[in-house]
């Protein structure tokens, strides 16, 4: 049985923490049925200030860079490098909080967690529209439970090409699954999927936000969603999800740069290396 933790520390907002909490509970078990990934057993959302979010946002980069250093034979140059490249990044964080309505990372004490700011899912207009909270709740639930199922396997790293895979490989599949099932997961409680381009209404300094990175290279981060979309959708219908699930806990099955534009060739890669043979269905595969 899942525990679910919904902290405000903010201290401004418990309806939202409560609301959130509520929506946990109703999707949980949706996660599991469409994805067939298990729910942690301790899930864990936090409710922080902007300032608070930046600093946690920081904090996952030095992880993340500290795990490379670990594992990886780097030069004390590429090392230097690499930190300085970190530190100029700084600068993302005041330019993304006001655009991202949750991140899932792990936290200082080692755990799972999904960090959220109230005053993002303002400007971002999911505070007022119960249909796009449960959206982005469902989203980052299925982030939890992906890396659940990729612990110790394949990790987040700023050098994924030192570690024998395609860059934008793992980013893909991440937010393209996340996508597609949180598409599943509203599709089921709303009768049809909740779009938020559509149904939120974002605030001036969201629209201004979102111009500047729009004009940087960080508007291809935007590609791991559509892309990755469309490489899940099209690999689930495929092969199904008990299959696409290989990928959580084999990394030579992740998706080269030519397989990330060609779902097909993916999923039959994929399907051969299941335990039941290779095999595609011709229509879409029911969930597994």
């Amino acid at each position: 049985m899942t525990r679910f933790t919904v902290l405000d520390e903010t201290r401004r907002h418990p309806g939202l923490a409560e609301q959130i909490s509520a929506i946990l509970h109703t999707v949980a078990p949706l996660v599991t049925q469409t994805t067939g990934l298990a729910v942690p057993p301790a899930v864990r959302f936090r409710l922080l200030t902007p300032k608070e979010w930046r600093a946690a946002y920081r904090y996952n980069g030095g992880r993340i860079l500290t795990r490379d250093i670990a594992d990886l034979e780097m030069t004390p140059k590429e090392i230097t490098q690499i930190r300085r490249a970190l530190k100029i990044s700084g600068i993302l964080p005041v330019l993304l909080w006001p655009l991202i309505a949750g991140v899932t990372m792990e936290a200082a004490d080692g755990q799972v967690e999904t960090v959220m700011v109230p005053r993002t899912l303002q400007h971002v207009g999911y505070d007022t529209n119960a249909q796009c909270l449960t959206q982005i709740v469902a989203h980052e639930l299925v982030h939890q439970a992906q890396l659940a199922a990729r612990a110790g396997v394949w990790e987040e790293t700023l050098f994924a090409g030192r570690r024998g895979r395609d860059p934008q490989a793992g980013p893909t599949v991440v937010e393209g699954h996340a996508c597609w099932a949180d598409r599943e997961i509203t599709t089921r409680l709303y009768g049809a999927p909740v779009d938020a381009a559509q149904h939120a209404r974002p605030s001036r300094r969201f629209r201004l936000h979102k111009a500047i990175t729009d004009i940087t290279r960080l508007s291809r981060l935007n590609a791991h969603y559509a892309q990755g979309l469309r490489l899940i959708t099209q690999a689930v219908g495929l092969c199904g999800t008990d299959v696409v699930n290989q990928v959580w806990t084999d990394a030579s099955l992740l998706p080269t740069a030519e397989e990330i534009t060609d779902p097909e060739t993916w999923a039959r890669r994929l399907a051969a290396a299941s335990p039941a043979g290779p095999g595609l269905t011709a229509e879409p595969a029911g969930q597994s």
